[in-house]
């Protein structure tokens, strides 16, 4: 017999109150395609985590092509030869595709000069006309879909784990992934295929291996008189009905639903009525507007026309005022717009109705609880108990609790955006039936699904989308699965790849810096603008501006606050933050004050410097280690540890005192004419970090773990590292800065760094970073740095109030971050609060 290349053997791992694998033993051979079945809770998620290396299992052990994998460690599975496709993606959305591709590439492969040309070459070997300079977030799910394979084939591989492929592609999509599988079978790769599209893996897979409440029911051999229906049976347990029910009969001319010559970005022109009890069905490539015609009839597109709901003309102002009309929308982004992710089950099923459990303002749990069992009992969701967390559920579970919430909110008209995505096969016959069920007396349903087998079945009509505009009905005997796939592919030339597709050169440009999606040094640009202006005022308006001893007083006051904005960059780029580094500052200058004083020896002084920075590296580890591994917010654990280091400052110095050494301090000074050499240094640090951190695979990886940490996990980046090492530098680079503010103060002074914690987090949001991680640059904060300490010497220079300048810093920092974020400012903030209050209302 073939040597297995992937043995998983006595496999289990629990959850609190789940078992959720129970000894289960997996082997899989060279060039076949096994499949993973199993309804949703079955543990098949779990069992293909353990495998990549993503969670550690309480027992049992892996191995991958003959290797045993000790911990769970991706890089390791990885590197054994094991590639994973994950069903909720591992791509850094905020990042460009060839960035994505890059981080996923082996070490030294690919140089970073020619990462661009490189990634377009992999993207064109498998006919993906997407651009690599392309941010992942403006590329439709099924482009992502395609990426993320790509990424996963880099490795070339011993073992594919392919988790849900297909939900988020159209026909077309299929047919090329099937021609992806079949080649990769030729070259002897095992593919581990998990999907709840049945016909899929009967055409597919080799063999077959089936899983149910944790446990392995058995393995097999996939045959010519092996069906749908066996292999339902086979994930339930038991015979179950598969029918899709009767469609509707109703002829009257009483439509529950009217959409009159809707237009929009994506659609135009799209009118259509529904009866009571019919179902309509959207169909069409992926990218040819069904989705957002679907979305506009609630309000979350822009769009033009009318629609009434039982003779009422619908309120598309919101989804709230939509459902208030009697329209209802359901979502595909169940994390996004469908759960409450850290609500419990049972208060995500019920939010519609609680407004029926009150009595004078006061909720009643106990008919909260009783409504909630009901729900949970007649939809079939698994879960531990009603309190666990919704989104601690398998992806179908989800599903089935947002359907329950959904048929019981009093709606009429249900848009539902594929309603069984990531729902096993059972449960998918329970909600075409609910769906027939809830409509049958006053509702209506429309579905976009691109499951062409789910509008044959459940769908009375459908309508076949293409560039926008509905070009075909089908209805009666023609709602059948090959007229759907046939009319949808014969109009296909629509706007399939039209996202990602390379832009012209400055329009491209022009579009990502409104997008949002701007290069790092766009802030560099507005900085640079502003301090131009600022100086150009102040050089008319003052002799003493220009002067080069009021240029070097500016530019030595710049040291200390250039490197603490720097230092904070670090840790706000992992998405993290550091509000110790004012304290740190001060009890660096105070232990200068015993450590480097008056009248030591030039090799004496060294040992305070680097005893200094040891502080500093304590300091940080301390920092980081309570964020990493205590798994306290950033901001409550570095203001623990600022009032730590500010409490032993006061004891080592409770007054100002301690004169520090003056041929140090004179050292820490030197100039160049009116230049500091600390500014020379200044700026070769900046652009030495921005090097790293924008044009080498580690710099990404910071990068990655700010914008989207369990991505650059799953990349392969040692995020725990990646964290320790931020906190480190953050205080290292702070204590430097603490160096120098201990040569302009000259005095052991415990309190003179309180204030430069807020300046270095404005600084480094002023020059591109952001409090959410994985954006800003070096030499942005040094730019940020420079303006405040620009502003204090002009305020001073011209004898301003100092509040104006107070005033001017926080205002410019608002504005820029407004800029920054996209198109403009208070605009970009209105939209985004729109934006959150209507993924509430959903």
């Amino acid at each position: 017999m073939t040597t297995p290349v992937l043995k998983l053997q006595g496999v289990s791992k629990t959850y609190p109150g789940v078992r959720a694998l129970d000894q289960v033993n997996l082997e899989c051979l060279p060039g076949e395609v096994h499949a993973i079945l199993g309804g949703n809770g079955s543990g098949k998620s779990t069992l293909m985590k353990i495998a990549s290396g993503v969670v550690k299992p309480d027992g049992g052990t892996v191995e991958i092509a003959g290797n045993r994998l000790l911990r769970a460690d991706p890089r390791a599975a990885s590197d054994f030869g094991l590639a994973t496709v994950y069903q909720d993606d591992s791509l850094v959305l905020e990042m460009t595709v060839a960035q994505n591709l890059f981080m996923a590439a082996k070490a030294g492969s690919v140089a970073f000069a020619e990462m661009n040309s490189w990634a377009s070459k992999r993207l064109a070997a498998h006919g993906l006309k997407i651009d690599p300079q392309a941010v992942v977030a403006e590329l439709s799910p099924a482009q992502r879909q395609f990426i993320e394979i790509i990424k996963a084939l880099q490795s070339e591989p011993k073992v594919l784990l392919l988790d849900e492929p297909t939900s988020t592609l159209d026909a077309d999509g299929v047919r090329k992934l099937a021609a992806i599988i079949a080649d990769l079978r030729a070259r002897g790769t095992c593919i581990i295929y998990v999907s709840h599209r049945l016909p899929e893996i009967l055409e597919l897979a080799s063999r077959i291996t089936v899983l149910r409440d944790g446990v392995h029911r058995g393995t097999f051999d996939v045959t010519s008189d092996l069906s749908e229906h066996d292999l339902i049976t086979f994930m339930v347990g038991r015979e179950i009905d598969v029918e899709y029910g009767v469609k509707c009969t109703n002829t009257s001319n009483q439509p529950v639903l009217v959409v009159d010559r809707l237009s929009g970005d994506a659609f135009q022109d799209i009118s259509f009525s529904s009866q009571v009890g019919e179902i309509i069905g959207f169909a069409g490539a992926e990218g040819n507007g069904q989705r957002e015609a679907m979305r506009a009839l609630v309000g979350l597109e822009e769009a033009e026309g009318q629609v009434f709901c039982a003779g009422r003309q619908v309120s598309r102002v919101s989804p709230g005022a939509a459902l208030d009309s009697g329209v209802l929308f359901l979502s595909s982004d169940r994390k996004g717009e469908a759960i409450f992710p850290e609500l419990g089950v049972g208060r995500n099923m019920v939010l519609p109705l609680l407004g029926a459990f009150t009595w004078f303002g006061m909720l009643s749990r106990r008919r909260e609880t009783e409504q909630a069992r009901t729900m949970k009992r007649d939809f079939g969701v698994v879960a531990a108990d009603l309190e666990m967390p919704v989104i601690g559920l398998s992806g179908g579970n989800q599903q089935k609790a947002v359907l329950a919430r959904s048929f019981r909110s009093g709606a009429k008209v249900f848009l539902i955006d594929e309603p069984t995505q990531g729902v096993d096969a059972g449960a998918r016959f329970e909600i075409y039936k609910a769906i027939r069920e809830n409509i049958s007396e006053g509702g209506t349903c429309v579905v976009n699904s691109s499951d062409a087998q789910e509008l044959a079945g459940i769908c009375d009509r459908v309508f076949v989308f293409s560039r926008g505009r509905i070009v075909k009905e089908l209805s009666g005997e023609s709602v059948t699965e090959e007229t759907i796939v046939s009319s949808f592919l014969t109009a296909r030339n629509a706007r399939d790849n039209k996202r990602g597709q390379p832009p012209q050169e400055v329009l491209g440009t022009l579009q990502r810096i409104v997008s949002g999606s701007s290069p790092w040094w766009i802030p560099i640009l507005f900085l640079i603008g502003l301090i131009v202006l600022v100086c150009a005022y102040a050089a008319t308006h003052s002799d003493v501006f220009l002067k080069p001893i009021n240029f070097r007083h500016l530019l030595l006051a710049l040291t200390p606050v250039g490197f603490v904005a720097m230092a904070q960059l670090q840790a706000l780029v992992v998405r993290g933050i550091d509000v110790s580094v004012g304290s740190l500052m001060s009890l660096i200058v105070v232990t200068m004050s015993f450590m480097i004083g008056a009248g030591i020896s030039p090799s004496a002084m060294a040992v305070g410097v680097i005893g200094c920075l040891c502080v500093g590296a304590i300091a940080g580890f301390a920092n980081g280690s309570l964020v990493r591994f205590g798994r306290i917010n950033p901001v409550i654990a570095t203001i623990a540890t600022l009032s730590i280091m500010q409490g032993l400052a006061l004891v080592g110095r409770p007054t100002p005192g301690g004169v520090l050494n003056g041929q140090f301090t004179s050292f820490l000074r030197t100039c160049i004419g009116f230049v500091p050499v600390s500014t020379g240094i200044l700026v070769v640090a900046a652009i030495v970090g921005d090097f790293w951190l924008h044009r080498t695979k580690s710099g990404l990886f910071a990068k990655a773990v700010g914008f989207r940490e369990e991505s650059a996990r799953r990349n392969g980046a040692p995020t725990t590292w990646i964290h320790l090492r931020a906190y480190a530098l953050t205080a290292l680079t702070a204590a430097v800065a603490g160096l120098f503010l201990g040569a302009e103060v000259a005095v052991g002074h415990p309190t003179v760094g309180q204030n430069y914690a807020l300046l270095s987090i404005a600084a480094a949001v002023l020059g591109g970073a952001a409090l959410s991680g994985g954006r800003g640059s070096f030499s942005g904060a040094l730019l940020g740095a420079f303006f405040f300490t620009l502003m204090t010497n002009v305020i001073s220079v011209l004898g301003l109030n100092s509040a104006f300048g107070v005033i001017a810093s926080g205002a410019m920092t608002l504005i820029a971050i407004f800029l920054y974020t996209g198109a403009s400012g208070f605009d970009r903030l209105l939209k985004g609060l729109s934006k959150q209050k209507r993924a509430v209302e959903v």
